[in-house]
């Protein structure tokens, strides 16, 4: 426990503007124009966008990084988020029929 508090001290020490740039340029200006854009979206789209979150990473640290899931039990979690998020889109559980 003292180890990682340490690891994270030497990191804020020798890293300030780096740790600056993905705190306050790639992380507000991310939740700034995700907000902004939500505005112009219905709130079921916006969900099913941003319950993919996840996945997206997945895909996308495949494809630049060359990771990997690496367990059986990580497709299916993945496999679960995307079915449900898909189910969204087709299926509208919100409006009742009368």
């Amino acid at each position: 426990h003292t180890d990682t508090i340490k690891q994270i001290m030497y990191i804020t020490k020798s890293h300030p503007l780096e740790l600056l740039y993905l705190g306050g340029i790639t992380t507000a200006l991310a939740n700034y124009i995700q907000t902004k854009a939500q505005k112009d979206v219905s709130a079921e789209r916006a969900s099913v966008i941003y319950s993919m979150d996840p996945v997206y990473g997945a895909i996308f640290s495949y494809l630049i990084l060359g990771e990997t899931l690496g367990s059986v039990p990580a497709y299916v979690g993945a496999s679960i988020v995307f079915i449900a998020a898909a189910s969204n889109v087709f299926l509208d559980f919100g409006k009742k029929k009368r």
